[in-house]
């Protein structure tokens, strides 16, 4: 996808390791996301990072978000873990979201930050992993 197709998108903060992704927000309206579909131990990891536009922070949107990824990826829930990357400066910061699912429609969601170095290994591990085509 390049400028022309994005039309006035700007991501800003995101790492260049993520994809653009659009989806809408809790206000429904259309906001870009870094995006980058990962797997690790048969686990489906979905890494989203907002970067600094504040309409489209995880920590606001992550049902709205999860959802319209679960629907337009077809993926069942329960094989798939969220996980977000946020950054200041040169530092990293990993949460993994966790919510109930009824069918499609995540419930009761919250993040837990990853402060493990075992469990941010595991995820840097994840996110640098080549992306296989499908």
């Amino acid at each position: 996808m390049d400028n022309n197709e994005r039309g006035t998108f700007e991501m800003t903060g995101i790492p260049s390791s993520f994809s653009p992704i659009q989806l809408h927000n809790r206000l429904n309206r259309p906001v870009w996301l870094g995006f980058r579909q990962g797997q690790q131990d048969n686990r489906q990891l979905m890494f989203l990072c907002s970067g600094t536009d504040r309409a489209a922070q995880v920590s606001k949107n992550f049902e709205t978000f999860a959802g319209q990824i679960v629907r337009e990826f077809n993926l069942d829930p329960a094989q798939v873990d969220f996980v977000e990357l946020r950054e200041e400066g040169d530092e990293h910061q990993w949460y993994r979201w966790h919510a109930q699912w009824v069918g499609t429609a995540p419930m009761e969601c919250r993040a837990e930050q990853v402060v493990g170095e075992s469990g941010r290994r595991y995820l840097a591990q994840a996110l640098s992993r080549p992306i296989e085509a499908a």
